[in-house]
């Protein structure tokens, strides 16, 4: 099966001097970390976002691989409205890959992730 990206030309990304992926510059752990963190925040219901693990997947490439931990309301408690004293959240393991510039190219939760892997 062909890839639908082999028969296009792509052109090269216009980037400033100081933008992580510049030629030959990779970002530092801490941009790539909070690069995930300013991502997975955003997501809706997302009550506190922890990274667990980041990795430089290829130096060539500067591509990141992180696992993060987002903690968010019980969907069972909330669709129930069940009345609680305290919150009662759930972590979710998610599994992130960052491009050079620390796009978010691809995520999941971590167990489908491994799952589907497999």
């Amino acid at each position: 099966m062909a890839k639908i990206l082999d028969g296009i030309k792509m052109s090269n990304p216009v980037l400033s001097g100081n933008t992580p992926g510049a030629e030959g510059d990779v970002a530092s752990i801490e941009e790539a970390r909070n690069a995930v963190i300013g991502f997975l925040s955003k997501m809706p219901d997302a009550k506190q976002v922890s990274v667990t693990k980041v990795v430089l997947i290829d130096l060539q490439e500067g591509t990141w691989e992180a696992e993060a931990e987002a903690w968010m309301p019980n969907a069972t408690v909330k669709a129930l409205g069940l009345p609680v004293q305290r919150e009662v959240l759930d972590c979710k393991e998610y599994l992130l890959r960052l491009d050079r510039q620390l796009n978010i190219v691809a995520y999941g939760l971590r167990d489908l992730v491994e799952q589907r892997e497999m």
